[in-house]
């Protein structure tokens, strides 16, 4: 399910980008971010497993690097790139993790 909402945020981002640009979705990006920590965090409830904490640690630097942003009024550069895209490693990590661990799970209790 987290790698499910995960790639239809990713879908949506891209798909608003390329329709109005990626420098004028800035509220739609927050909005996306904050619809996504809210389903993530819905998982982290239901299911109360470690990488899910993680991932939801992940969404808070989606969350503040795209509000800090927005709210300072800076443009995009390199350093929103680069915090993006370690957000995106640690949200990637932690669903390696998941799928890592659910696969076990079930391997040892068939």
């Amino acid at each position: 399910m987290a790698a499910i909402i995960f790639a239809i945020n990713t879908a949506a981002t891209a798909g608003a980008s390329f329709v109005w640009g990626f420098r004028n979705i800035g509220n739609l990006l927050l909005t996306f971010d904050g619809l996504m920590a809210l389903c993530f965090l819905v998982l982290a409830i239901r299911y109360n497993y470690l990488w899910v904490a993680l991932l939801m640690g992940s969404m808070s630097g989606y969350f503040g690097v795209h509000a800090y942003y927005l709210m300072t009024n800076r443009p995009l550069d390199g350093t929103f790139a680069l915090m993006n895209n370690i957000a995106t490693g640690v949200a990637l990590l932690s669903l390696t993790i998941g799928v890592w661990t659910s696969r076990r799970r079930t391997a040892e209790h068939p």
